[in-house]
């Protein structure tokens, strides 16, 4: 690696015809495995990190029907939640904001 170069990290990808997720612990589970803190864990590295990647789902890729309908419905989501990630930021500050200045004029 050479300096000032940037590692992506894979948080979804596809191996051994198997779909696979990046754990919170850092290892890698088949993703029939996920649950909502999992997800919930995903969502923040996809929006809080730069370097997120997954690998494009193919549906010949997978060869388990389970796996196949979990990983492209996750997929799916994360690319829309990817290209619309600053507007996503941008309505999550102002919820807070708004909700903050609520709770700020009860008080007074």
């Amino acid at each position: 690696m050479r300096k000032g170069e940037v590692i992506f990290m894979k948080y979804l990808k596809i191996e051994q015809t198997k779909g696979h997720f990046m754990s919170s612990g850092g290892a890698y589970l088949e993703i029939d495995k996920i649950d909502k803190d999992e997800l919930m864990h995903l969502v923040n590295e996809a929006t809080e990190n730069d370097e997120f990647e997954m690998d494009e789902y193919q549906e010949s890729d997978i060869g388990n029907p389970a796996h196949k309908i979990i990983y492209k419905n996750i997929y799916d989501k994360f690319i829309s939640l990817l290209q619309n990630k600053t507007r996503f930021k941008d309505e999550s500050s102002q919820l807070y904001t708004r909700s903050f200045e609520q709770y700020r004029s009860e008080e007074v």
